[in-house]
């Protein structure tokens, strides 16, 4: 698609259009990357910055700035304990990208300050139960705001989220009996009955990748924080982010195991199975609640490309995303333990965890070319597909990307609410799309 790389972005009394809390981070200082990469756009005509830092540390802050050679970068003090910075901080920027996690002990104070000053949120929380909380908490008054709030706003689940609504579109637009009311289509759901998600890596870094080059502290950290967490009998509920209000055909049990797509082998998603299918059916109910319309749920199913599925390689490949989505159930097993096990458990797994804030060395985080291809079939049986491709590791130098993509639609976003990283960037706006390694057709 065409990039519209101007700065369109209206004037208004804040001081930023963007500002990244948590900026000391190893994702942090990515985002901030990819901001100093399209100064273009958010810089005025006087060559003021439209975008800053904060966090709690100016020290730090200072040294990463620098590291990065981010010249005349404002730093603005703000701490996720300290609710009066918080609301100083959201009341300078039309949007926050909050980067401070594990999210939940603090994203619900963080989000409450940006409600109360108008400003717009996006985060890369993938844990579950804190989304379920904060949709029931804030959905109603980030309305009447008229702000968006954007929770698992990188790899985890902008790229399944943002092909499966334009595939949709594109497969409800072959459909004769298709909504003629909705703009953005039926996302997972209406006349749409079938959708597959496929991730291929087509380029590793040389030697493979390491457990410990994969994952991050901060990563490992949130799933932990899920398992101790009261609401965590929400993981793998695929309805589990749906709006209260939703009733009709609700989706299918997920499918943790792996599966055989066009003659090939897929493994469950990474880095978890869970994550994307509760984003992507939730998209759907909003879409059908905007439009008045009963919400009906698509089967949706997803994987990450493991080879031929023929020969002996072929049942090695199987067996391979076999035992994956049998740890994959295990893990969602773990979360129905009774709470005080789980409370143990998480505490034990702790003490054994990398930092927050650490991640994949410098090699690891660059060299990958990945694709995510999404396929909707209509009631009709015809087809709409959609492809993103991108670079960088996908948790790690491509979420930055993508967070920032998602930052960059909410200055200008019409929706308001808890709404998903497809919706807040829309089909209207994809030709505006602006992260030079991020490509969508």
């Amino acid at each position: 698609m065409n990039r519209n790389t101007k700065n369109n972005m209206p004037s208004n009394t804040t001081d930023f259009d963007i500002v990244v809390l948590g900026a000391t981070g190893l994702t942090g200082k990515l985002v901030v990357e990819q901001l100093i990469q399209i100064n273009h756009i958010l810089t005025d005509s006087l060559g003021i910055k439209r975008w800053a830092v904060a966090g709690r540390d100016a020290k730090k802050l200072s040294e990463v700035l620098k590291q990065l050679n981010a010249e005349n970068v404002e730093i603005i003090l703000a701490d996720t304990n300290d609710s009066d910075s918080l609301l100083r901080l959201a009341a300078r920027t039309r949007v926050l990208l909050n980067l401070v996690g594990p999210y939940t002990p603090s994203a619900e104070s963080v989000i409450s300050a940006c409600i109360s000053s108008g400003t717009s949120y996006a985060d890369l929380s993938g844990e579950l139960p804190l989304l379920r909380r904060v949709i029931d908490r804030f959905d109603a008054s980030a309305r009447n705001a008229g702000v968006q709030i954007v929770q698992m706003a990188g790899w985890e689940a902008m790229p399944a989220d943002l092909t499966t609504l334009l595939a949709c579109y594109r497969a409800s637009a072959q459909n004769e009996i298709c909504s003629k009311n909705s703009q953005e289509g039926p996302g997972a759901g209406g006349d749409i009955q079938n959708i597959v998600v496929t991730v291929d890596f087509t380029r590793l870094p040389e030697g493979g990748v390491p457990f410990n080059q994969s994952v991050s502290g901060g990563t490992l950290a949130s799933i932990v924080a899920m398992l101790k967490d009261p609401g965590a009998r929400i993981i793998g509920n695929a309805s589990g982010l749906l709006p209260k209000i939703s009733k009709g055909l609700l989706p299918q049990k997920m499918h943790l195991g792996g599966k055989i797509y066009e003659g090939k082998v897929l493994e469950p998603m990474v880095p978890v199975a869970f994550l994307n299918p509760p984003i992507i059916h939730r998209t759907a109910a909003l879409l059908a609640a905007e439009q008045n319309e009963a919400y009906a749920s698509a089967k949706y199913s997803e994987g990450v490309e493991s080879g031929s599925v023929n020969g002996l390689h072929g049942k090695y490949n199987y067996l391979k995303a076999f035992i994956q989505g049998c740890l994959q159930k295990t893990m969602v097993g773990l979360t129905r333990l009774p709470l005080p096990v789980r409370r143990w458990l998480s505490e034990s797994i702790e003490k054994r965890l990398p930092k927050a804030g650490t991640g994949p060395s410098e090699h690891y985080l660059r060299d990958w070319d990945w694709t995510v291809k999404a396929v909707a079939t209509n009631k009709n049986g015809k087809t709409g597909r959609a492809t993103l491709t991108g670079s960088g590791h996908p948790g790690y130098t491509a979420t930055a990307a993508i967070i920032v993509e998602v930052g960059l639609s909410l200055v200008n976003s019409k929706r308001a609410g808890c709404i998903t990283p497809a919706l807040a960037i829309g089909i209207q706006n994809l030709e505006q799309m602006r992260m030079p390694s991020l490509e969508l057709k």
